[in-house]
């Protein structure tokens, strides 16, 4: 199988003018058409620069014999120092140009060099300036491996005929460091990032990049569930007060959390290389909170968003249902359609043809709209037709400098220019290719249209205030290049963020302080809620307060009050701890932590991976 693979992989080679034998194809400048391509070897998805430096010219570099610093060189045991490394640079760089049109004597000064490589705002310096990235801790051990990832860093920039500075590239975060080319869609520095990503592959075990990449997709998951099950409160029975209320507990305990986290450290001994490979997918996955933070911002905090705030509830010309052709409902439905796009004007013969026209936009829309929103798909319903036409016609209403009229991508080495948000609307229409950060402005202001239609523009606004307190707590769980370390802080997050679908956590919360303040004369102050996602009905509720009044009580009797106090609970099979104090300054029950028994090594590591804060008395218990 692999023999017909490689035969017709090189047929498709020579049939473009390329030498597949030779060495000499990976600097061709027509391989780079190819190179990103993806391919299976081994069971694991690879760019196919990987599958043929592995495969076809594993000792070979691409002008030569492979350099001591080449990714898949080998340690030879032997001691390295900086002036190896520059010289491998210098005289590997005179053999491609000197004497040619792009001989340029400065790029092979070994001066030149150090500075580009150790340097004050060098590439070692900006790795971990601009890309949070610092190799000391790993120097006294892996020094070697330092050496290569710096010539890979530098190699990667001078490969570019255009100049290109790559820690500032993978600094400045946008969605435009990422490849999108496997959807057979572009973005503006995602060739160069996967390239980079396959040299450093090269370097390392094979298998590291698959187990990193699902580390990540496992973690970006988990957050999406938690925010659909956090959504789905919004479509409870509950009084509406009730679901405003629940969203703002979430949204409110997860900035107090935030604030009052340490810093993530690393809890393992980890490859420099892998750790490098793991913070570049880091970046990829930041850049896009990042983005959605910063449409997030430009959308909800628009003159427009206040205005439709203030705006009465309408009532939809039709009952929400699954339509079958956007063309052909606005056609039969001109006459109720037009006036709900247009309230209070005379419509014309030009405001329905521009309806019909905009009409045929609307699958595109839809199809945008259900990549962007992973696990809430919408059909093509009455709802999301009305509510794609009222903002085609908002934006296409707005003037020059108005809120909502242009958006400013920014990423490394873009032009600064604002984009109308109509001119990208007409080239994802016509399913041209747009930067992603458009589509995700168009998704944002749809779900806003979509909420403000169903009358729950302030709970959706609520939940992009939730949302973005989520995406803050995924950039600190990925502080840190370390999986164990990332593993750790996002169950540990994860499990802060308590929803209830029985009973609100706000009433649960709000009952249990009533209680205590009643039983025991103290006011409550509640850090943590994740006792409250038991209180399903009123004898479990009642079951859980009791014991808590009897140990308050004792406690008031002791000496010391102010010391932590430490419970057990058996809920469903398994073992919590619950753990109090009493401030007797204040007359308050600090309600300190609630959470699964664990034993002494998860204790170590959440302690290691600097969330000791959360387990301060936990470990009193495990260890009997």
């Amino acid at each position: 199988m692999q023999k017909f693979f490689d035969d017709m992989l090189k047929k498709r080679f020579r049939d473009h003018g390329l030498a597949p034998d030779e060495p000499s194809l990976l600097d061709d400048p027509r391989y780079g058409e190819f190179k990103n391509e993806k391919v299976y070897y081994k069971h694991i998805l690879v760019t196919l620069d990987y599958y043929i430096r592995q495969e076809w010219f594993p000792n070979a570099a691409a002008s030569g014999m492979l350099g001591r610093f080449d990714p898949q060189a080998k340690w030879d045991g032997k001691p390295v120092n900086a002036n190896d490394l520059i010289e491998e640079i210098r005289f590997e760089t005179f053999n491609e140009i000197a004497g040619t049109p792009w001989d340029d004597e400065p790029k092979y000064d070994c001066d030149n060099i150090k500075n580009k490589l150790f340097g004050t705002s060098g590439l070692r310096d900006n790795l971990k300036q601009r890309v949070g990235f610092d190799t000391t801790p790993y120097r006294q051990f892996q020094k070697y491996e330092e050496f290569k990832l710096l010539k890979i860093l530098y190699r990667t920039e001078k490969h570019y005929s255009d100049k290109v500075n790559i820690t500032k590239l993978l600094g400045d975060l946008s969605l435009e460091i990422v490849d999108r080319s496997i959807l057979g869609e572009t973005s503006v520095h995602g060739q160069v990032v996967t390239e980079l990503l396959t040299q450093v592959h090269l370097a390392i075990e094979q298998r590291f990049p698959a187990r990193a990449n699902q580390a990540i997709i496992n973690l970006t998951m988990a957050w999406n569930e938690k925010l659909l099950q956090i959504g789905a409160l919004t479509r409870s029975p509950r009084p509406k007060e009730v679901r405003m209320a629940e969203l703002q507990r979430i949204r409110d305990y997860g900035k107090l959390l935030l604030e009052r986290l340490d810093e993530p450290q690393p809890v393992s001994d980890k490859d420099l290389l892998e750790s490098f490979y793991l913070r570049v997918l880091q970046l990829k996955q930041i850049a896009r909170t990042h983005d959605i933070d910063r449409v997030t911002d430009f959308i909800t905090g628009s003159k427009q968003t206040k205005n439709l705030s203030k705006q009465q509830i309408r009532t939809m010309p039709f009952p929400h249902s699954v339509i079958t052709d956007a063309v052909t409902f606005v056609r039969e439905h001109m006459n109720a359609i037009a006036p709900f796009i247009y309230p209070e004007v005379k419509i014309t013969k030009k405001h329905r043809q521009f309806l019909l026209k905009q009409a045929t936009a609307v699958p595109e829309l839809l199809a945008l709209y259900n990549k962007q929103k992973i696990g809430d798909k919408q059909e093509l319903t009455t709802l999301f037709l009305l509510s794609c036409l009222q903002e085609i016609e908002l934006s296409h209403s707005l003037s020059e400098g108005e809120d909502e009229k242009a958006f400013k991508n920014e990423y490394y080495l873009a032009d600064g220019k604002p984009r109308t948000l109509t001119s990208v609307f007409k080239k994802m229409t016509k399913q041209m290719n747009v930067e992603e950060v458009f589509q995700l402005v168009w998704t944002i202001k749809l779900g806003r249209r979509i909420n403000a239609n169903l009358g729950r523009l302030d709970e959706y606004l609520l939940l992009v205030d939730i949302g973005t307190v989520c995406n803050q707590m995924i950039n600190k769980t990925m502080k840190v290049p370390d999986l164990d370390t990332m593993r750790v802080w996002n169950e540990f997050l994860l499990s802060q963020m308590i929803v209830n679908e029985t009973v609100p956590i706000v009433l649960a919360a709000g009952e249990f302080d009533r209680n205590i303040t009643q039983m025991t004369g103290l006011s409550c102050d509640l850090r943590t809620m994740r006792l409250f996602s038991y209180f399903t009905n009123e004898t479990i509720s009642g079951a859980l307060t009791q014991p808590i009044v009897r140990k308050i009580e004792l406690a008031m009797r002791e000496p010391r009050p102010e010391e932590l106090q430490v419970m057990k609970f058996i809920l469903f099979g398994e073992e919590y701890l619950l753990g109090f104090f009493i401030d007797l300054a204040r007359r308050r029950f600090v309600l300190q932590f609630f959470m699964p028994r664990t034993n002494d090594e998860e204790c170590t590591l959440m302690v290691n991976a600097g969330l000791g804060n959360f387990v301060n008395g936990h470990e009193r218990l495990t260890g009997r």
